[in-house]
């Protein structure tokens, strides 16, 4: 069993790698332009613009390298306690805010809900907000993106076989960051998947079989039955206030989506329908739902189904599939497939997935938490006590290569590269660290500094 939470850490990190790299593409000659083939099914040096016009930088990301779909998934990973219990205050307070140092490829929705929990009012289960986009103005409530569900697989496979326990912890995990019903109730379909599949046998699996358990009795397996606890009771109570619908009947409108998608999804599969024709009719494809927490998880599902005994083409067709968010899907579509098999399926070509030795670490510790192993004694992989050291903010350029790195949710590290990039505005330029942590994750870390301030001008004489 435990090669099975291997697999699904690993391939769904996988997925986000490779999905990465296509994910802003809008067509296939784009990628034959880069990268010399018309299919990405390998790893690939690639560039990405980040920050903005005036104040960005250009990444240099090395093979291999994932994004926030990983990163989030990990800082959650962190958070479960021996008993497959998340301490939410932790994961919202010290694990998100900290994120924003070291983010790669993060979406406006979870970036914002990070800089917003940092406020002292906002606490895990409070955290209603509204920023700026353009000209819109943007509502927590109307966050139905999968910026949940992309970091839950951790939750599902720690307490595997406690459907209940999922639901709940997954719901409070997701109502940190995103508060519109399809985040939340699509993070939960894809725990449920998850716990789903580690049911079957990969000999014995049959798509119909699994689908068809997913949506048995989905009102009541959905059902949000523990809002009466005092920790969401205001919660539910602001949602309601501000919003003209009720969020419990937004949330069973959603329930019977996700029953409508499951029940296109297995016509699709009898019917042997194009990847392509599917995702469209999933609503993967349209500019207003292509990243949404019910049609991207519900694209996970239906590629994990349609090649589930071929887990590299279900990944490398996520990653190919053009104009979709074909990161998370991706990233969904390898942690269920890699859950089903138990012997070890990674190809040697997808073996240099950054940080892989750490993600084994944690697969390894989920799957003790999953077996209630109280041997298994370590409350985390870090390994200092999360009062020892204050985190570490970048307010200067004075870091040399192998210096410390101190950063309260990975402990102590080491800088490994430095570099600096002008930006647009005048006198601000970005410095850019990759740190290597003690625990096994390794990150860049961007700050905008001031020129004049830093004496940097001989760095771009």
């Amino acid at each position: 069993m435990n090669h099975r939470f291997i697999n699904s850490i690993l391939l769904s990190a996988i997925g986000d790698a490779l999905g990465w790299i296509t994910e802003f593409e809008k067509n296939k000659e784009n990628i034959q332009t880069k990268y010399n083939t018309t299919t990405i099914d390998s790893f690939y040096d690639w560039e990405k613009n980040v920050g903005g016009r005036f104040n960005g930088f250009v990444d240099k990301i090395k093979a291999g390298s994932y994004s926030d779909d990983t990163q989030l998934l990990l800082s959650v990973a962190r958070s479960i306690d021996i008993e497959g219990s998340l301490d939410h205050q932790y994961f919202a307070k010290i694990e998100l805010p900290s994120w924003l140092l070291y983010a790669r490829g993060a979406g406006r929705t979870i970036k914002n809900a990070a800089k917003k929990i940092e406020r002292k009012s906002a606490q895990w289960n409070s955290n209603f907000f509204t920023y700026k986009a353009g000209n819109k103005t943007l509502d927590y409530k109307d966050s139905g993106a999968n910026g949940a569900a992309m970091r839950v697989l951790p939750i599902a496979l720690a307490n595997h076989k406690d459907a209940g326990k999922i639901k709940e912890q997954i719901f409070s995990n997701s109502i940190v960051t995103h508060g519109h019903p399809r985040a939340i109730a699509g993070a939960i379909l894809y725990g449920f998947a998850i716990d789903t599949i580690l049911k079957f046998e990969k000999e014995k699996f049959k798509y119909e079989e699994f689908l068809t358990e997913i949506g048995k009795n989905i009102e009541a397996k959905f059902e949000l039955n523990f809002l009466n606890k005092k920790e969401y009771i205001f919660w539910l109570n602001k949602w309601n206030k501000s919003s003209t619908s009720r969020f419990e009947d937004v949330y069973k409108t959603t329930v019977n989506e996700i029953l409508n998608l499951l029940r296109k999804a297995y016509e699709y599969l009898q019917a042997n329908k194009e990847t392509e024709y599917a995702l469209k009719s999933f609503g993967c494809y349209s500019l207003e739902t292509k990243g949404s927490g019910v049609s991207t998880v519900i694209a996970g599902i239906y590629l994990a189904c349609k090649f589930f005994n071929n887990p590299d083409t279900a990944i490398i067709s996520a990653v190919n599939s053009i104009g979709t968010d074909t990161d998370s899907i991706a990233a969904f579509t390898g942690g269920l497939i890699g859950a089903l098999y138990s012997n070890r399926i990674i190809p040697a070509k997808w073996s240099k997935i950054q940080d892989a030795n750490y993600l084994e670490i944690l697969a390894e510790r989920l799957y003790s938490i999953s077996k209630r192993d109280l041997k298994f004694k370590t409350e985390s992989t870090n390994s200092f006590s999360q009062n020892e050291f204050d985190s570490h903010e970048i307010t200067c350029d004075n870091y040399k290569v192998g210096d410390t790195f101190i950063l309260k949710p990975l402990g102590k590290g080491k800088v490994k590269n430095i570099a600096r990039q002008q930006a647009l505005t005048s006198g601000k330029y970005n410095l850019i660290l990759d740190v290597d942590f003690e625990i096994g994750q390794s990150c860049r870390l961007s700050k905008l500094l001031d020129v004049e301030r830093n004496n940097a001008a001989k760095y771009f004489d």
